[in-house]
């Protein structure tokens, strides 16, 4: 393949990560190829929540509505005592971000979906049986040597190079990426089931030092067990099928259902010391490992696709400068060690390790029902830190921290169209760059605001919305005028009729441009977002970037 026709994005891995990079990144109308070196989409159960932030990616893909129909919606916790009587309940109830908190799934069938998702698009060339041996980059590009699974070797040109490939990343270790944090010692126990008797459809919590466990509700009567090992205990002697039907005996009616998978895991709290090396990325489990205690470890590496999707498409398309690719390395890891640990902090709770221990920590928590503001920062899962960036591509607005808008998700109410359909924000809000403004009249709404040079380069979307007791009647040409159905967005933003809000596509606010002074706010962006002026190494807008073809010889 001739270099001067790279590809603008090479994702390796072919796991929930990159495949929702690549069907991001096809939303956003850039070539890709997708190499996997197994020959399908994961056959067995592996990560089995998926939270309202992730619900909100597969929304952007395009894949949402589809995903919903595989899923358990919306369920909490019940943390049991040693006695196995409810001392502490995480029930979150609030849905800020359009989708409940908390929500099960299946991986093989969410990987299907977003495998298939790519067949929507003529963009995608997915690459099952190829495996990179071999990465090199330079000023202009990165060179992948891959091995198809029929022996034969290629060479393949890249832009930039999408590491999605796993806890053992070779792409990560051919980059001499090294990770921080620790091993947990002791090691776990995981039972996948088909055919549950079961139907509590809360996780249940087993905080007692002589075996803690987690017994976690699924799609379609699954069901998952995750037991610690005991000192002693062998890897052979607990997948033993006698002691899994005897494990499966004392916690519930499932000791006869069908057994999916039974397999014993260490656990992991680490963080590669990079996140971008050159022109290569990491993402998912080769950029951070999470403990499974709080359910993240997927939903972070999700996160990390959304953050680069759109930076990777507006670099390749010449709308952004290349400058923006520095943000994901600023952005995504203070979150994700956050809720790293979170994980750490959860597992504490889970894990005593003396019965006095797990008697003091369950009367702190039964205590905590008796003040109220303490018990809900509990059940409504107040604890799982926001998604913010404290420092990133955006223009911070001079509030504190705990008062800023900028840096932070945007919350998704629903609201009601012209034609009087109720749709979520996202629907309204396309796949792009938007800027929001709260009035009551659309013909008004961006009266006032400064001139932006770079609006139509970036191709913002301009949305009015109006409180909920006006009807959105039409705008101007160019503008979409939508009602706050239920008053959700002014409850959430109450001084919104004093600024606009210019929202990135992975749905963060990038500036908060106060009506009264906003030119300041404009000309900051003005720098930010200053013309690619790309080198030669960026492909020039407009410029048609072809997708390397490879066949399989006969």
């Amino acid at each position: 393949m001739n270099p001067d026709h790279r590809i603008p994005v090479a994702i390796v891995g072919a796991g929930p990560i990159g495949l929702t990079l690549a069907n991001l990144l096809s939303t956003y109308g850039v070539p890709v190829v997708l190499l996997e070196k197994n020959s399908t989409t994961v056959q067995q159960p592996r990560a089995i929540s998926i939270d309202d932030e992730s619900l909100r990616t597969l929304q952007v893909a395009g894949l949402a509505d589809e995903m919903l129909k595989l899923c358990a919606l919306d369920y909490g916790s019940v943390y049991l005592d040693t006695r196995r009587r409810p001392f502490a309940k995480v029930s979150p109830s609030t849905a800020e971000f359009g989708y409940p908190r908390r929500t099960a799934f299946s991986q093989p069938q969410l990987e299907a979906l977003l495998r298939e998702g790519l067949d929507r698009f003529g963009t995608v060339d997915a690459r099952f049986g190829h495996e990179v041996t071999h990465l090199q980059q330079n000023e202009s590009g990165a060179v992948l040597q891959v091995r198809a699974a029929n022996g034969a070797q290629y060479t393949l040109h890249a832009h930039y190079v999408a590491a999605c490939d796993g806890g053992r990343s070779p792409l990560r270790h051919m980059l001499d990426i090294g990770m921080s944090g620790h091993t947990y010692e002791k090691k776990w126990l995981i039972i996948d089931l088909e055919g549950t008797r079961d139907n509590f459809r809360e996780t249940r919590v087993y905080c007692d030092p002589r075996r803690p466990g987690i017994n976690l509700p699924g799609p379609g009567r699954t069901r998952r067990f995750e037991f610690m090992l005991l000192d002693g205990e062998t890897d052979e002697q607990v997948t033993d099928e006698a002691f899994v039907r005897r494990l499966l005996r004392d916690h519930g009616p499932d000791e006869n259902a069908r057994i999916v998978r039974k397999q014993v895991y260490t656990f992991h709290a680490l963080m590669a010391r990079q996140w971008r090396k050159g022109r290569a990325f990491l993402l998912g489990d080769a950029a951070h490992l999470t403990p499974p205690f709080a359910g993240q470890g997927l939903n972070s590496g999700l996160r990390d696709a959304a953050n680069l999707a759109w930076k990777l498409a507006g670099v390749v398309q010449g709308r952004l400068h290349a400058k923006a690719l520095d943000s994901y390395q600023q952005e995504r890891p203070e979150h994700a060690w956050q809720l790293i640990e979170m994980a750490i902090t959860l597992g504490r709770i889970m894990m005593p390790d003396t019965m006095s221990k797990a008697h003091l920590i369950q009367s702190g928590f039964r205590a905590l029902r008796l003040v109220p503001p303490l018990n809900d920062y509990i059940t409504q899962m107040r604890y799982k830190p926001k998604p913010r960036f404290s420092k990133g591509f955006f223009v911070a607005d001079g509030a504190a921290p705990r008062d800023t808008l900028v840096g932070r998700m945007l919350t998704q109410p629903l609201v009601e169209t012209q034609d009087r359909q109720t749709r979520k924000l996202d629907e309204v809000l396309a796949n792009g760059f938007a800027l929001l403004a709260f009035a009551d009249d659309p013909q008004k709404a961006f009266d006032g605001l400064p001139a932006m040079q770079f609006e139509e380069r970036l191709g913002i979307n301009r949305v009015c919305i109006t409180s909920r007791f006006y009807n959105p009647f039409e705008g101007p040409q160019g503008i979409v005028a939508v009602r706050d159905q239920t008053g959700a967005f002014e409850e959430r933003y109450p001084g919104a009729r004093d600024y606009w809000l210019l929202v990135r596509p992975d749905r963060y606010v990038m500036a908060r441009i106060p009506r009264q002074a906003a030119n300041t706010t404009v000309d900051a962006l003005r720098q930010l977002l200053s013309s690619p002026a790309a080198p030669r190494s960026e492909p020039a807008p407009g410029t048609t970037l072809e997708v390397a073809t490879y066949k399989e010889t006969p």
